[in-house]
């Protein structure tokens, strides 16, 4: 099995070792993190280096690819760009949970993480370097553009369209032939009937506060 690395040391990261392990097709090396300490436990696995030392790290284990375990999706694209710099040959690998359904005309692109229940429909597409979280769904014909995540139990119609960047927090549903603009924030158990633009936080039941927000501000799904 090729050997991989994961690139940040947290819970989401806990679960993306998860589905590694289930589906048996990498070999993790270890955990990279820039704020974790050397040899730190996490599911199991070392704490092995930071990106400074990622270079060494590749060379010294053999290291085929990486998965970036960061929820948050400004960071992660921020991450990313940091690694692709660093080391712009490193492939950075998708992990789909053997539980996924899956439309029969679904590809998967890299980076992109699909956790455990998901069900992506017919003629969906979905980004590089997305999350797809636990239990959440994704309607026939709509589109999540690069990093833009659905959190776990949430529930998107079809034909939506969802921005770069853009985060569906936790059991948010949106329906059919909304789009949602980038770097926009649709707050835990929401209900979005009308389409959303850019930079924007939007909450309720259905969508009734909408505020300005900033590309890099962080949110909790």
């Amino acid at each position: 099995m090729k050997n991989i690395l994961i690139y940040g040391a947290s819970g989401h990261s806990k679960m993306i070792v998860d589905i590694i392990l289930k589906n048996k097709n990498y070999t993790i090396k270890g955990l990279v993190d820039s704020y974790k300490p050397i040899d730190e436990d996490i599911y199991g696995y070392k704490v092995i280096g930071n990106l400074v030392t990622l270079p060494k790290l590749i060379k010294e284990h053999n290291i085929h690819g990486i998965v970036i375990g960061i929820g948050d999706n400004s960071t992660r694209k921020k991450a990313y760009d940091n690694i692709a710099n660093i080391a712009p040959d490193l492939e950075f690998v998708s992990i789909v949970h053997p539980s996924v359904i899956l439309a029969h005309d679904i590809t998967i692109p890299k980076g992109t993480v699909i956790m455990a229940g998901v069900v992506i429909n017919a003629n969906a597409k979905v980004g590089e370097f997305c999350i797809l979280n636990t239990k959440s769904s994704l309607g026939h014909d709509s589109n999540m553009s690069d990093f833009s995540s659905l959190a776990s139990g949430t529930i998107i119609g079809g034909n939506v369209q969802i921005g770069y960047c853009s985060a569906i927090c936790l059991s948010a549903s949106i329906t059919q032939n909304i789009s949602i603009g980038k770097h926009t924030v649709i707050g835990a158990g929401s209900l979005v009937l009308k389409s959303i633009g850019d930079c924007k936080q939007a909450f309720g039941i259905p969508i009734n506060t909408i505020k300005d927000r900033e590309p890099d501000s962080k949110y909790l799904g």
